[in-house]
This record gives C-alpha cells, sequence and structure tokens, in this order.
C-alpha cells in the first residue's frame, strides 16, 4: 500500500516573513481542499504585479487568508523572489489488491479515508493517480473489481485533463455525491501490456475509443474483424464482465499515433483483446478513421442513451 498526493495548488503574490504551514492550511481551506496543506517555500518561482500580503500569521483555523493578522494590503517590505508557494496535498492509496500497484482508490480528506465514485472516472484519471503513485503512464480503470469501501464516499464526478501534464481540478464537492460504494472506483497501474486497456474520449468511463498499451506506447484498433464478439472481451478486461458492443467512432473521436492491432477475431471469451487472433502488432494498413470504439453499458437503451449524450 502506497501514498502519494491527488490535487495540488500554488499561490504568489503573498510574502513568506511569518508565513508557515498553518497559512497554507488556511488557503487550502479557501480553495475547498479542507485544513490540510504546506509551506513549500518558492518552489514556483516568482510572481508579477502587486505583492498583496506580508508579514501574514495564522492559527490555522480561520476561513481566509485575510483573517489572519498581516499587514496592510499592498504594504510590503519584500520582492518577488520571497513570493509564497503553496502545496495542498491530499493523499491517495489503492487498497484491497494483490500487489500494491491496483486496488480500490480511497483519498484521506478532514481526518478520514474515503472512496471515489465512477462516474466520468477514465482512463485519464487513472493514469494521473498512478502518475501520483510513482508508477508509469498506464493507469487504467478496472470497474468495481476491489469491490466496495466503507464510511465517506468522498468524490464523484472526478475529471482529469491532460496536454503536458494532468489537472484534475474538477470534482464535485467533497462529501456531496450522487453514488454508493457499489460504484467505488477500483484502479490498476500494472505496465503489463497482456491486459492494458483503456477506454478514451467518452464522457463515461464505460464507453470511448478502444486504446492498448504495447512496447511502453499506447495505440489505437482498427475496426477491420472487429465485433461485439471483442468489445465483451474488451470490457471484461476493463471489469465490467463479458457485456459489450462496437459502436460509432465518431462519437469519440479518431486516435493518432500508433494503431496497434488489425483483423482481430475473437471467441468473445478470451481475458485480453491481445489474446484473441489477429493480423500482428504495429498495423501498417489501416488509418485511424478506422479505430474502434466500444461501449460496455449492458443495457441496450442506457447504452444508447449515454452515446447520443457523449
Amino acid at each position: 500500500m502506497k501514498d502519494w498526493y491527488f490535487f495540488v495548488r500554488e499561490a504568489s503574490a503573498v510574502c513568506d516573513d511569518r508565513f508557515t504551514d498553518a497559512a497554507a492550511r488556511v488557503v487550502c481551506y479557501v480553495l475547498g481542499y479542507g485544513y490540510v496543506g504546506a509551506y513549500i517555500n518558492n518552489r514556483y518561482g516568482t510572481g508579477s504585479g502587486p505583492i498583496w500580503l506580508d508579514e501574514v500569521h495564522c492559527n490555522g483555523t480561520e476561513t481566509h487568508i485575510a483573517d489572519c493578522s498581516h499587514t496592510s494590503w499592498g504594504s510590503h517590505d519584500c520582492v518577488h523572489n520571497e513570493d509564497v508557494s503553496v502545496s495542498c496535498n491530499i493523499p491517495v492509496r489503492l487498497i484491497g489488491g494483490i500487489t500494491p500497484q491496483e486496488g480500490r482508490l480511497e483519498v484521506y480528506y478532514n481526518g478520514s479515508w474515503g472512496t471515489v465514485c465512477d462516474r466520468y472516472f477514465g482512463s485519464t484519471e487513472a493514469r494521473f493517480v498512478c502518475l501520483m503513485l510513482g508508477y508509469q503512464d498506464v493507469g487504467r480503470l478496472i470497474g468495481n473489481r476491489y469491490g466496495a469501501g466503507s464510511g465517506k464516499i468522498w468524490l464523484d464526478d472526478v475529471r482529469c485533463l491532460r496536454s503536458k501534464t494532468y489537472s484534475c481540478d474538477r470534482h464535485g464537492r467533497w462529501g456531496i455525491v450522487n453514488c454508493g460504494h457499489n460504484e467505488d472506483v477500483s484502479v490498476s497501474c500494472t505496465a503489463d501490456s497482456a491486459d492494458a486497456t483503456a477506454l478514451v474520449g467518452g464522457g463515461n468511463p464505460r464507453v470511448g475509443r478502444l486504446e492498448v498499451f504495447h512496447d511502453t506506447q499506447w495505440g489505437t484498433v482498427c475496426d477491420d474483424g472487429f465485433t461485439n464478439a471483442a468489445a465483451r472481451v474488451v470490457c471484461y478486461s476493463l471489469g465490467f464482465g463479458y457485456v459489450g458492443r462496437k459502436v460509432d467512432i465518431s462519437l469519440y473521436g479518431e486516435g493518432d499515433g500508433l494503431i496497434w492491432l488489425n483483423n482481430i477475431s475473437c471467441s468473445g471469451r478470451e481475458h485480453y483483446i491481445g489474446k484473441c487472433p489477429h493480423g500482428g502488432w504495429k498495423v501498417q494498413s489501416c488509418s485511424h478513421h478506422q479505430d474502434v470504439a466500444v461501449s460496455c453499458i449492458d443495457n441496450s437503451t442506457v447504452a444508447k442513451r449515454n452515446d447520443s449524450a457523449t
């Protein structure tokens, strides 16, 4: 079991004179993360423009940084190389797995551990969790494989974005959720190409463009020979059971980079798409407009509604 960090914020344009971890906790409370956080010196560099506060001294229980004692606004004897940086670190862990690299996702907030619901939680969110735990960029959602937690459900509607770095700012209010523990997220951070699969581009973790991890890289799958039987194998490997169907790629967008597989022929009972007969790795005869998309929503009426809404 390994803990690391989930959400991070930095603050600047406040001078570091008298600024302590207690003041950092007030900053994090204002940002909605509860009374957590630490003063991390000038880690994120210098700001520009006004330096608004100096000589900030908090006891750590105030509800806004302005409620702490400080000099008059804009009055200071500092320069920007004394700007404050703050980290609002929230520990995360994976528990219940047979290895430390997978398990039920839990986050620590306001003095207790709690779970995370699966709405909007998909491959991008899982990869971010795994990177924060010190693993490779290969995380994936594996449904509710490690069962229901107990106690608080801290987060729902978690959505991360990725460009050069990950940002996971979007989520519901802490502890305000519309789900039960049967929807608790499980995550795998294994880099084994034998079962690394993800659905990308959907607003629901059970639908999206199919990508597989092989030879240290992610790539798409061509639709030649791909049937609903193959879709069921994909959904099984993601922890959703032998359900699933092939859906229109236009709903989720074409991929880029490598196309790994083509001419797939599955019986529908394999454990991983790479175990089905196929035309070999690294396809040259397809283009990305032939990328496969899959839905792992069991009920066909619900599936069609989610597909059209995504």
